[in-house]
């Protein structure tokens, strides 16, 4: 995708919410191959996402998604991380993959993952789709929900 048709989408969609940006910019994350769109909001805008981070987060990246299928037939997943929080959990999220390939390889045995919530599990999947000799299995329903990272099998 262009990246500035993913700038003017988002915004276009932040003018419409009346929200000031500082900074957009477009990233392609290496270890997860997933496009990264980073926005910078200052001051009472800021307060807005802070205080209902994860909701108006969301739903920004449900609008986004849905012009960009619309519109520009893009139906890759775009992460968006307002004011690097996202970021944040997006390395720590690959810090704890990197610990599941290391004891995996190590031990030679399965690992589970304690609960992740959907988001995490949609990352840590991404991040195993580069180590061919790993898989990864979720299952389990609602707050059981876990995911096993195993070699594949010869």
């Amino acid at each position: 995708m262009d990246i500035h048709i993913l700038t003017k989408e988002a915004e276009t969609i932040l003018t419409m919410m009346d929200i000031h940006v500082k900074d957009i910019s477009v990233s392609t994350d290496p270890d997860l191959r997933i496009t990264v769109l980073s926005i910078r909001i200052s001051g009472t805008d800021q307060e807005i996402f802070t205080e209902q981070h994860n909701t108006l987060t969301r739903d920004f990246s449900l609008i986004l998604k849905i012009i960009l299928e619309k519109k520009h037939h893009y139906y890759k997943d775009v992460v968006v991380d307002i004011n690097g929080d996202n970021q944040k959990l997006i390395d720590y999220t690959k810090e704890k993959a990197a610990i599941a390939v290391e004891r995996v390889r190590f031990f030679d045995k399965p690992y589970e993952f304690g609960y992740l919530n959907a988001y995490e599990r949609m990352l840590i999947h991404h991040y195993f789709k580069n180590i061919p000799e790993l898989i990864t299995e979720s299952s389990g329903e609602g707050k059981d929900r876990r995911l096993t990272v195993k070699k594949k099998q010869s």
